[in-house]
């Protein structure tokens, strides 16, 4: 098999038939760091390779996000829900998995392994941020969400895992994409006060190859306050967490909230309550031609320029 000649014929058939927007190539080596049970070995023995692949979520979906924030549309948010992060997108996901991994056997005679897209296929296998990552598609944002030059945050990622050696793509190397000693869009977007100030002695530091990565420890349940809708400033009509509990430093659930965000970030059966109800961090993450996308063209009033540091 010539690897490099099978490798960009797998490229091609992933964006021109599967329809993804990019695709990368990352070598098993990239993934030593990956949690017991969730290295791409783990899923698929003698695997060595992971393509990666991403699609960009429309703007029409993300500019659904200023409706329900800004003009209080929340009825409206239920586009990017749709459209932006749970149905759409992973069933365009998956489908393409399952055609690329058709295609990875037909053309190897090698196995591959197609990973599952987003909490509505009921499976967790490995991270598909880090994925990314691994196959130089992108760069982590202090937000944690994986960024791409061309469309910031506004990406969803899915995998396959092959046996068949393929050549790897390098590592993101571009403009730095992220800096969140100057920018602090993320942090003062959201809503529940859940991602951090800088401060490099409290970010989460991992290493993808030779690059070392760091970014924000999130305060997961007050990210899941506010995705799960349970206040009135995003997409309910009550509070069902107290104004009080919406910025401590650190709080826990209160036990009947605990079942429902159990319930609905479950990766052991299909995702049964929402946890889009949110989604201001890649709404207004300023890469990826943001300014030019959505202040310019009217679709937001909100000017985040006061969050930047020049």
């Amino acid at each position: 098999m010539n690897i490099a000649r099978t490798t960009e014929e797998i490229k091609k058939y992933a964006l021109c038939q599967a329809g993804m927007d990019k695709v990368g190539i990352a070598g098993v080596d990239r993934f030593n760091e990956s949690p017991e049970g969730f290295h791409p070995e783990d899923i698929l023995p003698g695997c060595k390779s992971v393509i990666v692949f991403c699609i960009r979520v429309p703007d029409g979906a993300v500019q659904s996000i200023f409706r329900a924030y800004e003009k209080g549309m929340r009825h409206l948010h239920g586009i990017y829900g749709t459209y932006g992060y749970t149905i759409a997108p992973n069933y365009h996901l998956m489908f393409g998995s399952y055609k690329i991994s058709q295609f990875v056997e037909k053309i190897t005679g090698c196995i591959a392994t197609p990973n599952a897209a987003g909490p509505m296929q009921g499976s967790k296998q490995i991270s598909m941020r880090h994925a990314a990552v691994a196959a130089g598609l992108g760069e982590f944002g202090w937000s944690s969400i994986v960024l791409t030059p061309e469309f910031g945050p506004r990406n969803r990622f899915g995998a396959v895992l092959t046996t068949a050696e393929l050549e790897p793509d390098p590592l993101y190397n571009g403009p730095k994409l992220c800096d969140p000693t100057k920018c602090r869009v993320c942090e003062k977007m959201c809503l529940g006060r859940a991602i951090p100030a800088y401060d490099k002695n409290q970010s989460r530091k991992i290493t993808i190859g030779d690059k070392n990565i760091e970014y924000s420890q999130i305060n997961w349940n007050k990210c899941r306050v506010y995705c799960h809708g349970m206040r009135k400033s995003v997409a309910s009509d009550y509070d069902f967490v107290p104004v009080s509990m919406d910025n401590p430093t650190d709080f826990d659930l209160m036990e009947p909230l605990k079942k429902l965000v159990v319930l609905g970030a479950s990766h052991d059966s299909p995702q049964v309550s929402p946890t889009w109800k949110c989604g201001n961090c890649l709404a207004y993450c300023p890469v990826g031609n943001w300014k030019e996308r959505f202040y310019d063209t009217g679709l937001t009033n909100i000017n985040i320029e006061k969050f930047i540091e020049k």
